[in-house]
């Protein structure tokens, strides 16, 4: 039936695809006469070869002027005379753009009203109101809400509005040293100061600001990863200004809301907290996932206190809600000064999902209405019964839109092509239509129900009766017989799908049977042929390559990522279903449809029993064939969303623990001080080295603002104390020596070093040793100095940034990782903000194993919660980002600012002599508006001590704290009480004094106090008392956690680079190093001598040696007559090092499985033999293993595999793969020539490339070949990891181990080997060596990496627009081909160049050189490649 449906549907497509192309009007075309350019139209309904074709005429168009014709250059000049440029100008163009009456469908569908191009406007108010946006008032002075979203709408590009003077003669790159000519657009001026100039390239990081006023360009919405794209105009007319040419995504970096924040009533606020809680707090997964409710669950509180929290949250939800929209405060600002509102039930974390789920809850509301006006405009019947969207809807019917809006959000992007044309009002006619069409919906009608009343019946009970017709069902389909269904059998067919469809589209029934399908759903997994050839026992996914009917709730955090990341790489098969009876057709949701007489007749008469067959395939078509697949892909992808978020909320954890350890602070004071020495506070020593031992290590100090103080190179340190060569152990002795003098000289309070890998062990406990000889032996120095090793990881990433080599020019890379890993020592907050720029370094850091599988805004986003929170935990001291800018990082995490609005900040500042001296300034002096103030003034820290130092007027003590400036008069009072003075005296002198003795504060009864505030009107205030109190008592404390050395997991999770939670269980490769002893006791020395009959030797008691002839030999051993014992000792087991740097030990009863049969170790076991073990369990604490080598625990495969692992299909795929592999090896088997031919072996394909990898360009293997025993194959190295394998037929063979006397290659007869690697292979070597010469060859690119040869291309015709870029790169799908790849316009194109003793082939013609070639194709470019 479905086959039936679908030929119909196609055939009514082209019928009203041919009355649409009859009626189709004429292209309109408009001319701007200040411009004097064409746009060029196109019909978005051509086919693609219509497009090739019109691309090659535009191409050849732009090549006129570099083809070489003298008749065509001679009547163009007589024809054109003196306005040549001006009509080659106007027929430049795009075919990028759409026709009037495509683009007003389109804007139609997308609910805009847009068309036409951007103009800049010339008006003076309008430059001078871009100036205040930018760089006077509007940075700060705002009411905190942003405009309509402007930013949200984006340019349409136009190729053919380019000048006549963008247009170049010779459209190629051939010159190096050609600069792109610069002109200015028509139409447009562009009179600003340079000043000014000069402040919105600082602030938008650009070199020149002609990219932001092009007249035109094409810009997708911004949206979440996975959201389909909109492609939007902007509207006629419209005036924009710089800021509606930014791009959306350098909005966000500055941390502008995508969503404008508005005033709602109380009875909106009551019903956005209710369903906030509802899908933020107590949204179900069907994962088991962790985190996911209110925080206050993670801090351990009591029952009493959850339930109190749970209560009171839709009042706090409603609180923190109207703060942030009716008030317009941040969220840090909430939880640091609004405690008294939220803090009982919400925190910090819990308040930032606002932002998302608003943003969320507006977009699908634009999308409610925008379908609502597309059906109201479609003139259906139904839209005269459509409601208005409301907040009621998102109590009612949300949960549905919120799963397909997730399905929606992570859905892969489509094309542009696809993105465009979703929008248009489609001509195709879906099964579903054509049954209406044909006049189906009585016959469907006939069934006996309605969609609603079988909603009801299913939902709530049997409510209403089927009604049944007195007809066999094919004598009543005759009267609905049509031309599209010509038979009764057709009819019912028919009318049964769209019943089903109809029933599938009902809520009730939908929500119902989606719930089933969750309670019942399963997850199988099997390998691909790739994944059972690569998942071994070493493999991370081994044990859960082979799952069936494994339930997802209890798929565990981001488990169902892992193998979704496993399928992407083809090693495993995902399947998402529901158990179903052996014939596949009965399942537990058709069950519930056909459990109860829902939608059938108890009647037992033929023509009802014929209905109720009928009746029972149709809900067969409504579950399995409809909802089962919608379903599927719901569960998947909402499985997958829980595993992303999961990982970010673990991304977000591993940051915040790195960055809520506090500033180091010294330990010690040294006693004296040189003269050339002060005190520079605290300093730390960084030591970093490199892997490769031959690499120089590089010391550094820097001071407490972490800058350099002196730094020496070490070419010897990670030589080894005890090396065999004496020579390096001279050497390591020397370098330490240079450093405990740069110790000396410096004499930093710590010494940190970079955790690289195992090494970093040895390393710093050579330095330990060093420090402890000269402390306690020399005593030439004062004090034992605390070595650590150091997280290098944000020190790695800022050594290969680009800022790292701006801000130290001449310092080599290792030098600038071992700057960042000091600073990165003395505060991981300052220097973790420091990679949050504009090129967003902190992604290269790694935060969890998956965390490229996600995106990387997402990331992004949470990663900066983390800084937000923690650094207004901390404050900021403005004035030092002023003075040292590597901290200037961390203002654009202050509350409210953002890095636009910080980088304005500090540019007024350090127009004021670099000084803030008080928080009241960034009003008077910097303009700061009344709302960005107050969410900023309190997270902004002003050094008073300093600031007194350096200013004569009044500084403000209380700058110096986490009071807020609307509550200083409460700490005056505060103080003025404790010191029991009146009134009328100085506030600030009582204020200055109960700093000097806050335990004074004590005595204030603050809940008074807090009733008397409320009394007069200022709310709660109970618990801003109580940290105005604390802060008294110590001024912006730190309140992260105190400064630990790394121990334990958190080490060897540094030093090993992984995850150490799956070590234990693993099959590890290692080294055995030595068997281990132990002493022996005082019992075990009286111990005889034993005979061994089988070795007829004699046997030492303790470490069981055997190969002693006589008695005295042992005693001997022993050493009682010579008092030298040789007795290593009682062997208690083996040591060795794996191949991670881990060092491992294997006891005696872990050796072998007969391990009582082993007494002496040393004789199935030698130092340096590799060896597999099974870790039986890990030591974080002391970085070892407990190994095994047991047979049974190295066959164990059964800890690690899955609770529902297959075992039966993993059989069955071994003895299937074993098969295959030994008939395969059997296919393999090959005919060996005898020959002493040099270039002739008797090997594989695989042997023959392992062999040329060691070779030289143009070498070549001559092997037999696989395919027949009259053949061989020439392997040739065409380049790296590319190799050609020609096959060479023999004849005139005497015997089969010979070689034939006569070799076909192609046709070509050759008399010898010779004389093929001379004609053939070295001819084609000297043509690739000719291409690799050419200087637009890429060498490093393949011909696959598409993007890269795409981003090449672009940046080239970015630079020299007036030019077309083209490039040459080597295939490695097809070995001995080439490909030129260039960008005539939008496009990239791609030809093929073969590689031939001949030459090179090129379009069926042959060539002597590749720039014969090149010049050749530039001269044909406009031919059409045969």
């Amino acid at each position: 039936m479905s086959n039936f449906i679908d030929n119909e549907a196609e055939l009514s497509d082209q019928a009203e695809s041919a009355a649409s192309e009859t009626s189709e009007p004429a292209p309109k075309r408009s001319r701007k006469l200040k411009e004097k350019k064409r746009r060029h139209q196109i019909s978005s309904d051509e086919e693609d070869e219509e497009d090739d074709a019109e691309d090659e005429d535009r191409a050849r168009e732009e090549m006129k002027g570099f083809v070489v014709d003298d008749e065509d250059e001679d009547d163009e000049e007589g024809g054109d005379g003196g306005d040549a440029g001006d009509d080659e100008s106007s027929k430049a163009g795009s075919d990028d753009d759409l026709l009037e009456d495509d683009l007003d469908l389109l804007n139609e569908n997308i609910g805009h009203n847009v068309r036409g191009r951007v103009e800049i406007s010339d008006d003076e108010d309008d430059r001078e109101r871009i100036k205040g946006q930018l760089f006077g008032t509007s940075d700060f002075v705002d009411d905190g809400r942003t405009n309509e979203p402007e930013y949200q709408q984006r340019a349409y590009t136009d190729a053919g509005s380019r000048s006549e003077s963008e247009q170049s003669e010779d459209p190629f790159i051939v010159q190096d040293e050609g600069q792109r000519r610069r002109h200015r657009k028509k139409g447009t001026k562009r009179e600003y100061s340079d000043q000014v100039l000069d402040e919105a390239k600082d602030i938008f990081g650009v070199e020149d600001l002609d990219e932001f006023y092009e007249d035109e360009e094409v810009l997708e919405e911004e949206l979440e990863e996975g959201e389909e794209s909109i492609r939007t105009t902007r509207p006629r007319g419209a005036k924009v200004t710089l800021l509606d040419t930014i791009e959306p995504s350098e909005l966000e970096k500055g941390f502008i809301r995508k969503i404008p924040v508005t005033e709602i009533d109380d009875h909106d606020l009551q019903l956005e907290a209710l369903w906030i809680l509802e899908f933020a707090f107590k949204a179900q997964t069907l994962s088991q996932q962790t985190d996911t409710g209110l925080s206050i669950y993670k801090h351990g509180k009591g029952t009493l206190e959850v339930n109190t929290a749970e209560e009171e949250a839709p009042e706090k939800i409603r609180e923190a809600i109207r703060f942030i929209r009716n008030q317009l405060f941040e969220v840090p600002f909430i939880a640091f000064y609004r405690k008294e509102y939220v803090e009982s039930s919400l925190l910090m974390p819990d308040l930032w999902k606002w932002c998302r789920l608003q943003m969320r809850k507006v977009r699908i509301a634009d999308l409610l209405k925008r379908v609502q006006k597309y059906i109201t405009e479609s003139g259906y019947d139904e839209a005269a019964v459509l409601q208005r969207v409301t907040d009621k809807d998102f109590r009612d019917e949300m949960r549905r839109i919120v799963e397909w809006e997730r399905i929606i959000i992570l859905q892969e992007p489509q094309s542009e092509v696809e993105i465009t044309s979703r929008f248009k009002l489609g001509s195709r006619t879906d099964k579903y239509m054509l049954c209406i069409q044909c006049g189906l919906s009585p016959m469907a009608d006939a069934f006996g129900l309605t969609p609603e009343e079988f909603a009801e019946n299913y939902t709530e009970y049997v409510k209403h009766e089927v009604r049944q017709s007195t007809k066999e069902p094919n004598d009543d389909a005759k009267e609905y017989i049509t031309e599209t269904f010509p038979t009764p059998e057709k009819v019912v067919q028919g009318a049964m799908y769209l019943l089903a469809m109809r029933f599938s589209r009902e809520p009730a029934v939908r929500k119902k049977l989606r719930q089933i399908y969750r309670q019942n759903l399963l997850l199988s997994i099997y390998p691909t042929k790739k994944g059972r050839n690569e998942i071994d026992e070493s493999h991370w996914l081994y044990g859960r390559h082979y799952i069936k009917d494994k339930p997802v709730n209890e798929l565990k955090e981001d488990e169902y990522l892992h193998y979704v990341k496993a399928k992407n790489d083809d090693l495993i098969e995902i399947d998402l279903h529901i158990e179903t009876d052996a014939t596949g057709e009965t399942n537990c949701m058709l069950l519930s449809l056909t459990r109860e007489p829902i939608f059938s007749r108890e009647e037992y008469f033929y023509i009802t029993e014929e209905w109720n067959k009928l009746r029972k395939e149709v809900l067969r078509q409504c579950v399995c064939d409809i909802l089962i697949p919608i379903f599927q892909r719901e569960a998947h992808e909402r499985l997958l969303e829980e595993a992303r978020d999961c990982v970010i909320r673990k991304a977000s954890l591993r940051l915040n623990h790195l960055i809520s350890t506090e500033a180091y602070r010294k330990t010690f004071s040294y006693e004296e001080e040189d003269d050339d020495m002060p005190d520079l506070g605290t300093r730390v020593a960084s030591i970093c080295y490199s892997a490769d031992r031959a690499e120089a290590t590089f010391a550094v100090v820097i001071d407490e603002n972490g800058m350099v103080i002196e730094f020496m190179r070490l070419v010897h340190f990670t030589k080894g104390m005890r090396s065999k060569f004496p020579d390096d152990v001279l050497l390591k002795k020397k370098d330490l020596r240079e450093l405990f003098y740069l110790i000396q000289r410096r004499r930093p309070h710590l010494i940190v070093l970079n955790s690289e890998n195992m090494d970093a062990i040895r390393l710093a406990e050579d330095i330990r040793n060093m420090l402890k000889t000269e402390v306690e032996v020399n005593k030439t120095f004062p004090v034992q100095i605390p070595v650590e090793i150091t997280n290098s990881d944000a020190a790695k990433v800022y050594m290969n940034s680009r800022m790292s080599t701006q801000e130290f020019v001449e310092f080599p890379p290792l030098l600038r990782q071992a700057v960042s890993l000091g600073r990165f020592a003395l505060d991981p907050l300052n220097e973790i903000c420091h990679l949050c720029n504009a090129e967003d370094d902190i992604l290269y850091m790694k935060f969890h194993p998956l965390q490229n599988e996600i995106g990387k805004s997402d990331l992004l986003f949470a990663l900066q919660l983390e800084c937000i929170n923690r650094v207004n935990e901390v404050g900021v001291d403005i004035n030092r980002c002023l003075e040292f800018p590597h901290t200037a990082g961390l203002l654009q995490f202050v509350c409210g600012l953002g890095p636009r609005k910080a980088l304005h900040l500090l540019k007024i500042l350090k127009q004021n002599d670099n000084l803030l001296e008080s928080r009241t300034k960034l009003v008077t002096f910097c303009r700061m508006g009344p709302k960005v103030f107050m969410n900023a003034a309190g997270f902004i820290k002003i050094d008073t001590a300093k600031i007194a130092e350096r200013t004569d007027s009044y500084v403000e003590v209380l700058d110096g704290s986490r009071v807020h400036p609307e509550t200083y008069e409460w700490a005056r009072k505060m103080a003025v009480d404790a010191l029991e003075l009146d009134d009328a005296v100085d506030q600030t002198v009582a204020l200055e004094e109960i700093l000097k003795a806050p335990e004074k504060l004590k005595e204030l009864d603050l809940d008074a106090f807090a009733e008397e505030l409320t009394r007069q009107g200022f709310g709660n205030k109970n618990i801003t008392l109580y940290d105005i109190r604390a802060e008294l008592n110590y001024r912006y404390k730190d309140l992260r956690m105190p400064h630990m050395p790394p121990n334990g997991e958190e080490l060897a999770q540094m030093l090993l680079h992984d995850d150490i939670s799956n070590v234990q269980g693993k099959l590890v490769l290692g080294q055995i190093l030595s068997v281990a002893y132990r002493k022996i006791n005082e019992k075990e020395t009286n111990l005889k001598a034993r005979w061994n009959d089988f070795t007829s030797t004699w046997v030492c008691p303790c470490c069981k040696r055997d190969n002693f002839k006589e008695p005295t030999d042992v005693s001997n051993h022993f050493g009682e007559f010579t008092g030298i014992r040789e007795c290593p000792g009682v062997p208690v087991g083996l040591r060795v090092r794996l191949d991670n740097g881990l060092m491992g030990f294997v006891g005696m009863r872990n050796i072998s499985d007969q391990f009582e049969k082993i007494t002496d170790p040393t004789k199935l076991f030698k130092p340096g033999q590799n060896q597999y073990f099974r870790v039986i369990e890990f030591k974080p604490d002391r970085l070892e293993c407990d190994l095994s080598c047991k047979s049974s625990d190295l066959r164990g495969e059964e800890d690690r595999r899955d609770k529902y692992f297959d075992s039966d299909r993993f059989q069955e795929d071994n003895i299937a793969d074993e098969k295959a592999r030994k008939a395969a090896h059997e296919k393999r088997h090959m005919n060996s020539r005898v020959t002493s031919h040099p270039c002739f072996h008797n090997v594989t394909f695989k042997d023959a490339e392992r062999m040329l990898r060691k070779m030289d360009l143009g070498e070549a293997i001559i092997r037999p070949s696989g395919k027949s025993p009259d053949h061989l194959t020439v392997t040739w190295k065409v380049l790296d990891d590319i190799y050609q394998h020609i096959q060479v037929e023999e004849r005139e063979k005497k015997r089969q181990f010979e070689i034939g006397k006569k070799l076909i290659i192609n046709g070509d007869e050759f008399e010898d080997l010779d004389e093929i690697l001379a004609r053939h292979i070295q001819p084609m070597t000297a043509v690739v060596r000719d291409i690799m010469s050419f200087k637009y060859y890429l060498a490093s690119v393949a011909a696959e990496s598409v993007q890269v040869i795409d981003n090449v291309l672009r940046t080239q015709k970015k630079n020299a627009p007036q030019r077309i870029p083209y490039c040459i790169t080597a295939s490695k799908k097809y070995p001995g081909k080439f490909v030129l790849s260039y960008l005539a316009q939008s496009k990239i194109r791609n030809e093929y160049m073969s590689v031939t003793p001949e030459g090179l082939r090129f379009r069926k013609q042959l060539f002597n050189s590749t720039e014969d070639c090149v010049n050749w194709f530039k001269a044909n470019f406009a031919q059409r490649p045969a």
